[in-house]
């Protein structure tokens, strides 16, 4: 698997320009490996159109989603509205909703299992904080 995050970047003119120049070039056997790249949640629109038009091989994934599912959780994204709108992958774990947005190993945990419930790709983020890092405890926060 090899995946890109635009993480909280980019704009309309980009997400079109990249995915006609860049993504629907890129030549790969979809047979041997999937290639998923994860727009900011505004541009996933125009990513999937213009990808589709040029019959892309590379997926699309959702950056997050809900652990709550559907109902009155403004700006959340439910697996059903991410699904209904085409994507198969998305992405749980990641650093900063861990650092900045408080996730826990449990909410990941549980997000994780929500996603693949509802047939989802998931790219489970796991990893160290620099500290944890240079004090050499990586393996032990991928094993937790």
């Amino acid at each position: 698997m090899a995946g890109g995050n635009w993480k909280c970047n980019g704009t309309k003119d980009f997400a079109r320009n990249f995915t006609k120049d860049t993504l629907n070039k890129l030549k790969f056997d979809p047979k041997k490996v999937d290639v998923v790249v994860c727009p900011a949640a505004l541009h996933i629109p125009s990513v999937l159109h213009h990808s589709k038009l040029a019959g892309s091989n590379v997926n699309v994934g959702a950056q997050n989603i809900s652990l709550t599912g559907n109902g009155a959780y403004t700006g959340e994204f439910s697996c059903e509205m991410v699904k209904d709108i085409g994507l198969n992958w998305c992405l749980t774990g990641h650093s900063e909703r861990r650092s900045l947005y408080g996730e826990t190993d449990a909410h990941v945990a549980l997000k994780t299992k929500l996603a693949l419930g509802h047939g989802f790709s998931v790219i489970a983020c796991i990893g160290e904080y620099l500290e944890e890092r240079e004090a050499g405890k990586t393996r032990d926060v991928n094993e937790r």
